[in-house]
């Protein structure tokens, strides 16, 4: 099954813990000697402007600036899980199947599978059956 997705909160956790290493460095690892300054100077909000809300991804975007004045950007993006190949970002899947055709999810293994000739097939008639363009030709608005 297909569940909730956590983005907009982890986004959140990220962007919150960079922006308290802009007062004080906090890196916690023994073997790394800690910088005497703060090398963060500046964390954006958190954007949804790359997201897809409909049929996804839910990405989410920050922005960090260093004190040199180099950008990094930050993103989190729900992944999909795609058989035979792992967790994929979404553009990945698109490219995925018959003729990049992408994938599709697969209810009886409950998880996305690479679409084939056979389900493209299958899929183009199933659309010519139910959505056929003759009945849009043949409504007259006069």
């Amino acid at each position: 099954m297909i569940g909730p997705t956590y983005t907009q909160y982890i986004g959140m956790e990220i962007e919150h813990g960079l922006k308290r290493c802009i007062k004080k460095p906090r890196f916690k690892e023994g073997y790394y000697k800690h910088p005497a300054l703060p090398l963060i100077s500046k964390v954006t909000h958190t954007s949804s402007a790359e997201s897809n809300f409909s049929t996804g991804p839910i990405k989410k975007t920050m922005y960090v600036e260093d004190t040199f004045g180099n950008r990094y950007k930050v993103s989190v993006e729900d992944l999909k899980e795609v058989k035979g190949h792992g967790w994929i970002t979404h553009a990945e899947a698109d490219e995925l199947g018959w003729f990049g055709e992408g994938v599709h999810y697969d209810k009886d293994l409950d998880i996305y599978v690479e679409s084939d000739a056979e389900y493209v097939s299958w899929l183009t008639k199933a659309r010519e059956k139910n959505f056929s363009s003759g009945r849009q030709t043949e409504l007259d608005f006069a």
